[in-house]
């Protein structure tokens, strides 16, 4: 089984469990500016992401 990982507009499968903060490496995504959903719930950068698990990655936007 593959993790799901969806980004904005995509969908991308990675084999095996990860960190979050090793899957934001893999995609060169800044850790300080997404959130990473794991399963319907935030994820620390500490947290395992087991492999048949769905990630969604949203982009943080702040302004004024």
């Amino acid at each position: 089984m593959k993790m799901v990982i969806k980004v904005g507009h995509k969908t991308l499968n990675i084999k095996g469990s990860k960190k979050v903060r090793e899957i934001l490496k893999e995609l060169n995504l800044n850790p300080e500016a997404h959130l990473v959903v794991v399963n319907g719930k935030l994820a620390t950068e500490d947290e395992t992401v087991d492999e048949d698990a769905t990630v969604k990655i949203v982009k943080v936007v702040s302004g004024g």
